[in-house]
């Protein structure tokens, strides 16, 4: 039987087009070039802390638990916060202390969760400006050799949490949602659940709704994407498990010109 190889995943902002990722890649490879490499995503909106919070939520249950999740955004890079090494039942998740593991924390709960304090396992010089090289990646590397999560540092218990923006009823009926992500294809993913989409259906009498998504009415629910109207945008009770508006062969986002953080209002006929 071949022997299992680790597995590191690698979530961050910092695009395809520079040199980033591959040194981040590079550096793991030097010490443990036994791993399997994952990228997750590169392409997280430049500092945005809370959309690579539900990226990773969205992906981290679907690998083995023994998993080793890198995950840098990271716009306090160079101030005095910490970078963190958490541990589940569902794997090993390394980050900069900035709320981006809100969403492990939320569904899976942690083991325990150290502050990386032991800089004999960074990549020397330590250049300041980016510590997904210099800590996140070697660190990585090491945790996959072998090295206890106690070699890393102490337990903390402060760490930083971001509350992720629920459904908010307005009035009865009425809630306001949020678009919490912007797919590949411009489908606007929201931040209401297709459980509780449901239940707000079932308590209607006559199982009506509607979305104002921008300036776009949406009554219409779909199974499939290729089931809209061209230029007709639909909700789909997407993969994800959260309510998405999509258009048939295009992009929702351009249609409706809505985006991450957008509101969405929802209500029940």
């Amino acid at each position: 039987m071949a022997e299992k190889r680790p597995i590191i995943t690698l979530l961050t902002d910092f695009g395809l087009s520079d040199y980033f990722v591959a040194a981040m890649k590079g550096v793991i490879l030097n010490i443990n070039r036994g791993v399997e490499l994952v990228d997750i995503s590169h392409a997280v909106p430049p500092q945005d802390v809370l959309h690579a919070a539900f990226l990773l939520k969205s992906v981290y249950a679907y690998f083995p638990s023994d998993t080793i999740h890198v995950v840098v955004v990271d716009p306090s890079i160079g101030t005095q916060r910490r970078a963190i090494l958490a541990s589940s039942e569902k794997g090993f998740f390394i980050a900069p202390d900035n709320g981006v593991l809100s969403g492990i924390y939320e569904e899976v709960g942690v083991g325990e969760i150290r502050e990386i304090t032991a800089d004999h396992y960074f990549l020397k010089p330590r250049t300041g400006t980016f510590d997904g090289r210099d800590v996140f990646a070697p660190v990585a590397a090491w945790l996959s050799k072998g090295v206890s999560l106690s070699s890393f540092g102490d337990f903390i218990s402060d760490y930083k949490k971001l509350d992720f923006p629920a459904p908010l009823p307005i009035q009865e009926g009425v809630l306001k949602c949020k678009i919490l992500s912007v797919d590949h294809f411009g489908n606007l993913i929201s931040n209401l659940g297709c459980e509780q989409f449901k239940e707000y259906l079932d308590a209607s009498e006559k199982r009506r709704f509607a979305f104002r998504v921008g300036e776009h009415t949406v009554s219409k629910l779909l199974q499939a994407y290729a089931e809209g109207e061209p230029d007709e945008v639909f909700a789909i009770l997407g993969s994800s498990g959260l309510v998405e508006f999509s258009v048939k062969g295009g992009s929702a986002a351009a249609l409706t010109r809505v985006g991450i953080g957008s509101d969405v209002l929802f209500k029940v006929i």
